[in-house]
């Protein structure tokens, strides 16, 4: 497996490098070595027990998803990065309609026999920045979990939360799990004072992740101090009126908010 660099500067580049992580050989190698990972999962090979935990986890992070947000039946959702659909099929029992996008063919072809059976569903393929399948303020509700921490390039980001304005209707609602900004060590501190008197863009330094022996995988994603998350919400015509740190990591920054 390739590293991922978190310094990737080409968005082209960057979703080459995207995709290839998350097109995975199967869907079980999606389900427990992407989706959900944690030292529960990584400690049985056992059919029954990994369900049970993906089951379970789905479950917590549903919750963490939805508070604050008072969904509606007749609402049409849409998720950002929805991989093989494990938290569009709940969602969509109490709701209208659900549109999952993902950057990877593979996820999409897993979210198609995840979702089957479940009619108010629909999967895209997207080029990791916009959403053109979707019309104008036709959503009531755009969320994104476990997605935004990957966006390993600001302008990215800042492209999505533009696409996100234009696909809400007035008043519609959006809750984005991302990182927040933790304390960086003395030699990023240092780049980014150098960066700042050039005028450029801060330095957030890559996180790291085991995926195995000799597959480390930079591959966390642009951080935000939550003011500075707030500012750019703002920018995009998004009003925040909820943000939640801490809640299910240490290091996760919950934000609600809703279009002008």
């Amino acid at each position: 497996m390739k590293a991922l660099d978190t310094e990737t500067s080409v968005p082209g580049d960057w979703l080459e490098d995207t995709r290839r992580f998350w097109n995975t050989d199967s869907d079980s190698e999606a389900k427990y070595r992407r989706i959900c990972l944690d030292p529960e999962i990584e400690s049985t090979t056992d059919e029954g027990e990994l369900a049970a935990l993906w089951h379970k986890r789905t479950e917590a992070e549903l919750a963490q998803l939805l508070s604050g947000i008072p969904i509606q039946a007749d609402w049409t959702c849409l998720e950002i990065g929805c991989g093989l659909g494990r938290l569009m099929k709940p969602i969509a029992q109490q709701c209208a309609r659900v549109i999952g996008i993902d950057v990877s063919p593979r996820m999409v072809e897993f979210a198609g026999e995840y979702l089957r059976g479940v009619p108010n569903t629909e999967v895209h393929l997207n080029d990791g920045q916009t959403i053109p399948m979707v019309p104008d303020a036709s959503i009531d509700w755009v969320y994104s979990h476990l997605a935004f921490q990957h966006l390993t390039l600001y302008e990215v980001v800042d492209r999505y939360l533009a696409e996100i304005h234009r696909v809400l209707k007035p008043g519609g609602y959006c809750r984005i799990q991302c990182w927040r900004e933790a304390a960086l060590p003395l030699a990023e501190r240092a780049k980014n004072v150098v960066r700042l008197l050039t005028g450029r863009e801060r330095y957030h330094g890559p996180r790291r992740w085991l995926w195995g022996p000799g597959k480390e995988v930079k591959f966390g994603g642009v951080t935000f101090h939550p003011k500075a998350w707030r500012k750019l919400l703002a920018s995009h015509g998004l009003r925040v009126i909820s943000l939640q740190l801490g809640l299910g990591h240490d290091h996760w920054m919950w934000t609600t908010s809703r279009k002008r």
